[in-house]
């Protein structure tokens, strides 16, 4: 209790001890409502993705992934052609569900959901000669990078 007390008065010796600050200046007389500015202050440019949300290799193009091998950003549900080897005519990617959809060669369809990490797996088509590895990378509800390459 003894320190507390000394510690006290010497606190306030230190914090009376420095002079105040000048007072802030008046603000400027604002112009009148009807003026108008000779010159605008340009818009801050738009942000880079969101820090800790992982940049796409190829962007937003789903040709890149015809062949197997790509790595995109998807902002709704996105239909990707593929090569008639993998036996898929096209899988698609919802973020708002991180649900994988197939639409086989010959017109039947599945769907697969990866709830646990590390939000991947393989899928092969009933008569693809080649599988694929997905991954989603990251994600929130309204935007996903996926990962697409060959398996097998």
């Amino acid at each position: 209790m003894r320190r507390l007390a000394v510690l006290l008065p010497l606190f306030a010796v230190v914090a009376c001890s420095e002079p105040a600050p000048a007072p802030p200046p008046p603000p400027a007389a604002s112009p009148p409502s009807s003026a108008v500015p000779t010159s605008a202050t340009p818009a801050p440019a738009p942000s880079s993705p969101t820090p800790g949300f992982p940049e796409a290799k190829d962007g937003t193009n789903v040709r890149a992934c015809k062949d197997g091998a790509c790595e995109i950003l998807v902002t709704r549900k996105t239909t990707i052609p593929m090569a008639a080897h993998f036996g898929f005519k096209t899988v698609s990617f919802d973020p708002a569900d991180r649900t994988w959809r197939f639409t086989y060669a010959d017109g039947g369809s599945s769907s697969i959901a990866f709830l646990e990490p590390p939000y991947s797996g393989q899928w092969v088509a009933p008569y693809g000669e080649q599988g694929l590895n997905l991954r989603t990378v990251a994600f929130d509800k309204k935007r996903a990078v996926i990962s697409i390459s060959p398996y097998g």
